[in-house]
């Protein structure tokens, strides 16, 4: 080790891209190795992890966008997954981050040492030396399938496999899953498939993607700085959704087993559309496969060629010891799943699931607060020491407050307000070790126009 500290980041992904931009404007040394040839992880569309072609977020852009850098006006509220990348490399150039970032470099393992950590890059068969580690390499690339009785007999694919709708054209697709990924994929089989059949062990709440001529998300945003009850708050929610849903059963889909935010809501607008016009047939879970036949518990089956398994993913670090963010359940175990309870020099990035609201605008907090306590440890010992304490113990309410059901979103079930507030609190006590409020920003504008637009906010 030498006396200045330096750091590996290890992915540059949205997330990773935040970490990246702070450590140099703070002059934090580091190190970033990326698996693939360019920025951007799920949203880069070479990754073989790259989401599906159709994508588009599910969080408005609003509530996407990193807080310094907005997206152009042009842009619709919910982008597509190729206007995400185009904004993530317009990012990295505005910033300078493609110089800081090695390429087509994988971490295969790291390891606590002594006195800091030892990372191993493929290809290299020496280990090399950090002080610390800030693990941003994303969570949805582990698939996770089930297991049914029986042999199914046609083409079978995780979600994260299918990367086109040509992949489903004239064939019968049955997606199982409710989430986004879910129902952009049926909303395809819906028009390009020769049928289009959803199956769900339990019914979710389906969120319309507008609200009042406004984003959805961005409305429940607004609403949240009211002080009202959190209960209050979600009667009214609930309300809204039966004045602008109804019933499910009018769906021909069961009634949710769980009150609204217990689960996961999906946000789609066309979902319920295509299952009153006949285009996407609803089914209750699996119970076997016999053949390209798929039988259901309500005793019907259908007859099926493409099996695409929209059932999520399991939170994995290939190169690591899961232990290290994970207890034996699989629940997290870090502060503001962020920041180790014990150690002082490893971080993660992007480790938690928002019911509404984006993650870049989230990873940009967290990694600011990790450059805070990086500057604090170096600068502030007293500072240092306060946030060592606290995050050995401390568990503030930066979640929905809601009883939580037993499942992998859940564990890292955040709300995005009540956790942005949060992170803006211990910046502020961070004090001058914190990177200073962001600079708001919109692709594509010039230094003249900025230094102009800061004349009029100052005026």
């Amino acid at each position: 080790m030498t006396d200045v500290k330096r750091y590996c980041i290890i992915g540059a992904g949205a997330c990773g891209l935040a970490v990246v931009k702070t450590f140099a404007e703070r002059g934090i040394p580091f190190d970033c190795f990326e698996a693939e040839g360019d920025i951007g992880g799920i949203w880069n569309p070479d990754s073989p992890h790259a989401v599906y072609g159709s994508t588009h977020l599910n969080s408005s852009k609003k509530l996407s966008r990193y807080p310094d850098f907005k997206f152009p006006d042009e842009m619709p509220y919910y982008v597509s997954a190729a206007q995400a990348h185009e904004y993530l490399r317009a990012y990295a150039a505005e910033y300078g981050i493609y110089d800081r970032i090695t390429f087509n470099t994988r971490v295969s393992a790291i390891e606590r040492a002594d006195k800091g950590w030892r990372v191993t890059l493929e290809g290299e068969s020496e280990p090399r030396a950090y002080d610390g580690v800030v693990v941003a390499n994303g969570h949805h690339w582990h698939a996770y399938v089930p297991d049914y009785p029986g042999t199914f007999a046609g083409e079978m694919l995780h979600s994260h496999e299918v990367k086109s709708k040509t992949q489903l054209k004239d064939k019968r697709v049955l997606v199982v899953g409710a989430g986004n990924s879910a129902v952009d994929i049926l909303g395809d089989a819906a028009l390009d498939g020769k049928a289009a059949v959803h199956s769900m062990r339990r019914t979710y709440y389906f969120f319309p993607k507008m609200l009042f001529g406004k984003p959805t998300d961005a409305v429940i945003d607004r609403l949240s700085h009211l002080p009202l009850p959190r209960r209050f708050m979600y009667s009214l929610y609930k309300l809204g959704m039966w004045v602008l849903i109804g019933s499910h059963e009018r769906y021909g889909l069961p009634k949710p087993d769980h009150d609204l935010f217990e689960a996961h809501p999906t946000a789609c607008t066309t979902y319920l559309d295509h299952i009153v016009h006949g285009r996407i047939v609803p089914k209750p879970g699996i119970t076997r496969f016999d053949g390209k036949r798929v039988f259901f518990d309500d005793d019907t089956s259908e007859e099926i060629d493409l099996l695409v398994w929209a059932t999520g993913f399991r939170v994995h670090f290939p190169f690591m010891d899961d232990s290290y963010v994970l207890d034996e359940k699989g629940w997290p175990k870090l502060f503001i799943h962020t920041f180790h309870r014990e150690w002082d020099d490893f971080f993660v990035c992007g480790l938690f699931e928002p019911a509404e609201g984006g993650v870049w605008q989230i990873a940009d907090y967290q990694a600011r607060l990790i450059a805070a306590f990086i500057t604090a440890q170096e600068e502030d010992p007293k500072r240092a020491a306060w946030f060592h304490a606290l995050k050995r113990h401390a568990n503030p309410d930066i979640g929905h407050g809601l009883k939580h059901q037993d499942t992998p979103w859940h564990r890292f079930e955040i709300q995005h307000l009540r956790f942005r507030r949060y992170m803006r609190r211990l910046l502020k006590k961070f004090g001058p070790c914190a990177p200073p409020e962001q600079e708001m920003r919109t692709m594509g504008e010039t230094a003249e126009e900025r230094e102009a637009e800061k004349l009029k906010l100052a005026s």
